[in-house]
């Protein structure tokens, strides 16, 4: 222990630990928490495990079911409540975090096949991966020095079972391949 300014602290911050800290499966923890979500009648649409100014943070996005209306701030505390009582009894972070729940808010993630398809006929914005290569062969030949298209802006008009096909004004339509899709977010359209 260190005296700084007439009080006791650490040698070294909290932050760093000694020992390294296992890695976070995503996947397994997102299998672990969906069911609870799904079993109060919402939708898990993400999970983020991030580094924050105070910690590390366990990020939810939960949404209704289609036509159930917006998330409020209680659906947020009833899945909140329930998702750190399954954490706690099944101790799968390796660390002290918080733990937030949120909605997805007016620009939604897209991520898997079925939220295409819950917003057919609605905006989107896409970014491929860079390294997209079945995406960059469906949209056609192109000049040996150019860069494959990567960003799209358009109205989702289909879903086909791993593909998804956007309009884009000006452009045609451009079918991508979803497990390809860096990051995609619903647009919302003010009326």
């Amino acid at each position: 222990m260190v005296g700084i300014h007439g009080r006791w602290a650490r040698p070294d911050p909290p932050f760093f630990l000694k020992e390294a800290m296992r890695p976070v499966d995503l996947k397994a923890l997102h299998k672990l928490i969906e069911p609870a979500v799904d079993g109060q009648g919402y939708e898990l649409v993400d999970l983020e495990w991030t580094r924050g100014v105070s910690g590390w943070v366990l990020r939810i996005t939960i949404d209704r079911l289609p036509e159930q209306g917006h998330v409020s701030h209680q659906d947020c505390v009833a899945v909140s409540r329930e998702v750190s009582a399954l954490l706690d009894v099944h101790d799968v972070l390796p660390i002290a975090y918080s733990l937030e729940v949120s909605s997805p808010g007016v620009d939604r993630p897209l991520k898997k096949s079925g939220d295409f398809a819950r917003f057919i006929g609605k905006k989107a914005k896409v970014r491929l991966r860079p390294d997209a290569e079945q995406s960059f062969a469906l949209q056609g030949p192109r000049a040996p020095d150019s860069v494959p298209r990567r960003n799209f802006s358009g109205t989702i008009e289909s879903v086909d079972g791993d593909r998804v096909k956007i309009a884009v004004e000006g452009a045609g339509s451009f079918v991508l391949v979803i497990g390809e899709i860096e990051k995609a977010n619903a647009v919302f359209e003010f009326v």
